[in-house]
């Protein structure tokens, strides 16, 4: 190799960022707001097998969101929230177990603990070993 293609080899080498440094292969850029209205981002998503509680990170592509209105009415896009997409609206309710989530229209009065910490919101639909789905807060 002659001298100037090792010159650009170690400018390109030492002056150069890696891609996944520039773009990561999860990109989420959370927001910060307050109470339930907004758009949430769908990123982990946790359960068990019987033995032990697994978390696993759900990619931010292609993008599945859920979106609370002021107003009461809740929105859903991306397959793995298909189980949410028949339901238009929602009532909170706080009892002595916790604060929970009424999705509607719902024959079976249909209802998941939730909790808001901050801009991270986690939805405990019922599961016989525990579960959860984890969501960040979005523009």
């Amino acid at each position: 190799m002659n001298r100037l293609t090792i010159f650009l080899l170690l400018f390109l080498l030492t002056h150069c960022r890696l891609s996944e440094e520039l773009i990561p292969d999860n990109p989420i850029t959370p927001v910060s707001g307050q109470g339930l209205p907004g758009t949430w981002q769908w990123f982990e998503r946790g359960y068990s097998q019987g033995t032990g509680y697994y978390i696993d990170e759900v990619s931010s592509n292609p993008q599945q969101t859920i979106r609370f209105s002021a107003d009461g009415h809740v929105q859903t896009s991306g397959s793995g929230l298909i189980n949410y997409q028949s339901f238009s609206q929602f009532r909170l309710d706080t009892t002595s177990n916790g604060v929970y989530i009424y999705f509607l229209p719902s024959t079976a009065n249909y209802s998941e603990r939730i909790t808001l910490n901050g801009d991270t919101l986690r939805l405990y639909p019922s599961c016989y070993e525990g579960c959860h789905l984890g969501f960040l807060r979005i523009r």
